[in-house]
């Protein structure tokens, strides 16, 4: 509810508002001409009369020289022709201008200084850094992944199963990517404006969609530079596998590229119409799965059939057909949806966008700390996800014995549908990627490891529960180290069924019988290295039993950065090691090897890595004050030497 509040002069009448000559309207406006009427003394009756009864002839109130006017806005949402107010021009005439132009420009002004501000308070000495670092390790990253790649041509009836499966196998990756966006859209996204800007300007009397337009361009640009990017880099990693085409590596780059910017693009737009629309969740999870099941069901199915979203995989393919009349209608198609969605922009839900504000600003702080068990409890909160409040199936009682195994059976039973489901689609996403890997694509393995590390961290809720707590955690009787590992049990146990749908899919993607027992030869210790990354990475955040004071004394300062580095980048190269076995697979099939006894030898060793992780979970709390009370010993030992 906001207020007006002008000078006395301003207005006299409310008779008068709408007119632009009417001087007794604009009496004491900053700028008039000196020739104007308000000198001349006309309309200055009906003025005086107000200030000296205190009260307006529209029923304002005058204080000290102000006079109050109602509210303009009863809503929150700005009327055009609230109120008029004017600015004088060149030549002396006041123009009538609406207060909602006003703050438009106002808001225009506003980002104008802060961006100002903003450069001004840049180091930009840091920022070429940040960039200079950041095009090294992405471009190093590249070309390390592109030397991988080069490892095997596709040649001959690969090469036509490629081609041909390209636009269903892209198409449905958009289809999933549209599906998260529309589920973003039903839970407040994509969105996420600063908090003054909810609290302060969308309160404003001016339009939403004059505020929210601008950020989502902002967030559609984003995701396209993103999409573009990746889609770049992955047909350049294609182009090293298919030499016998005449293309250009740039042709190849440009055409990943637009294909990669739309795919991002889609997510955003599903979730800005999805808001806009004020679509229900249930219809919104309805029309995404419907969308899904099509493409699916062409990828699998008869590929004869066109998918809703073939036409990007066929972008990415231009590179043999050259460019497509249907394809460009396609993108026009997109490109007018993106328009829409902007234009709805100002149909954004103010409640949505507050709450989604403070949770983003703190997800931000969290990754800031590498706090990645704060971001997963945000990332939840973000999308509504709740545990059940009756469990899937009651826990028998002789799988209740032990109480800490008892408490994390039930604490499984309480995931909501949406997690489990999530869960089970990454993981056979990952076997996707582990199926690659097999047929030569070795980078693969990295998302596949990081994939089912994604997975390993819902499955070990119950242990981050413990960690989260550990205050609790001490008072109990019993040694924490030997606490968390009982924790182990249970996810280890919650990963069956998702290995079992692990190993579906492997088969659906390669219709052999040896696919099944190769499947849970690389499956069991894959599924239970993203376990053991996941461990690592909760039971890091637990208390350290010799105090945090002294943490960064076991290095250097000038190796302390590094170290940050390393123990974030640990658990999740756990996860990825544990995909190994598969490449020992893939190059055993390839030399004419021992297949099955290579395969075995790789699990067996990982599963053994595995093992030391476990110990280490036991041994945390020993290890710690060991390596303490070594280097304080090691130090006094220096001292009296010297």
């Amino acid at each position: 509810m906001f207020a007006e509040v002008q000078t006395a002069e301003h207005r006299a009448g409310s008779d008068q508002a709408d007119n632009p000559d009417s001087a007794g309207s604009y009496l004491g406006q900053p700028g008039a001409g000196p020739g104007h009427s308000l000198f001349k003394g006309e309309g200055r009756e009906g003025d005086d009369s107000a200030r000296q009864s205190g009260k307006g002839q529209d029923g304002t109130k005058q204080l000290d020289g102000f006079l109050i006017h109602p509210p303009i806005l009863s809503c929150g949402r700005a009327n055009p022709q609230a109120h008029m107010v004017s600015l004088p021009l060149n030549s002396g005439r006041l123009e009538p201008v609406s207060s909602q132009a006003l703050g438009i420009d106002a808001l225009h002004a506003m980002r104008t200084e802060r961006r100002k501000h903003r450069v001004a308070d840049m180091d930009w000495f840091e920022a070429l850094y940040r960039v200079y670092i950041s095009a090294f390790l992405g471009g190093g990253a590249i070309l390390f992944l592109s030397g991988l790649a080069g490892d095997k041509q596709i040649l001959g009836s690969d090469l036509r199963n490629m081609v041909a499966n390209t636009p269903h196998a892209v198409g449905l990756v958009a289809s999933i990517i549209v599906f998260l966006g529309l589920r973003s859209g039903a839970n407040g996204g994509p969105i996420a404006v600063e908090e003054p800007e909810v609290r302060h300007v969308l309160l404003a009397p001016i339009p939403h969609s004059a505020v929210l337009r601008h950020p989502a361009v902002q967030r559609l640009r984003t995701f396209a530079f993103m999409g573009a990017i990746a889609g770049a880099t992955a047909n350049q990693l294609l182009s090293r596998r298919v030499t016998s085409s005449a293309a250009p590596l740039l042709e190849w780059a440009l055409w990943g590229a637009i294909a990669g910017a739309l795919m991002a693009m889609l997510f955003v737009i599903a979730a800005l119409l999805i808001h806009g629309l004020g679509i229900s969740r249930w219809l919104t999870t309805a029309l995404g799965t419907a969308l899904v099941g099509w493409q699916v069901a062409v990828t699998f199915g008869d590929t004869h059939t066109a998918g809703p979203f073939d036409f990007i995989g066929s972008i990415s393919r231009w590179w043999l057909y050259g460019v497509q009349l249907q394809d460009v209608v396609a993108i026009v198609v997109v490109l007018a949806f993106a328009a829409l969605a902007v234009y709805l922009a100002g149909n954004l839900s103010l409640e949505a966008l507050s709450r989604r504000s403070a949770l983003v600003s703190q997800m931000k702080f969290a990754v800031t700390l590498q706090d990645i068990r704060t971001v997963v409890l945000l990332r939840r909160q973000l999308s509504q996800e709740h545990m059940r409040v009756k469990p899937w199936i009651k826990v028998p009682r002789i799988f209740r014995r032990d109480i800490i195994v008892g408490r994390g059976l039930r604490s499984l039973m309480h995931f909501p549908w949406r997690r489990i489901v999530r869960m089970k689609l990454l993981t056979m996403t990952a076997a996707a990627a582990l199926v690659m890997a097999y047929r030569g694509t070795s980078p693969a393995i990295v998302v596949a490891g990081l994939l089912l590390f994604i997975v390993g961290l819902d499955a070990v809720e119950p242990l981050s529960q413990e960690v989260d707590q550990p205050d609790r955690t001490d008072s109990l009787p019993i040694e924490r180290g030997l606490l968390m590992t009982k924790h182990l049990i249970v996810p280890a146990i919650a990963m069956i069924p998702f290995l079992f749908a692990g190993v579906f899919t492997a088969f659906v993607l390669e219709p052999r019988v040896s696919t099944i027992a190769y499947g849970f030869l690389v499956g069991i210790p894959a599924v239970l290295a993203g376990v053991a990354g996941a461990s690592i990475n909760a039971v890091k955040g637990a208390p350290d039993p010799v105090g945090g004071a002294n943490e960064g004394l076991a290095l250097p300062p000038e190796m302390s950065g590094m170290g940050t580095v390393l123990r974030a980048a640990f658990p999740p190269a756990i996860s990825i090691i544990g995909c190994l076995p598969v490449i020992a697979l893939h190059h055993s099939v390839e030399s004419g090897g021992p297949v099955l006894g290579n395969t075995i030898r790789g699990s067996v060793g990982i599963l053994l890595v595995l093992g030391l992780v476990a110990g280490w979970v036991r041994q945390r709390d020993a290890i710690h004050i060991w390596f303490r009370n070594a280097q304080k010993s090691a130090q006094s030992s220096k001292a009296e030497g010297n």
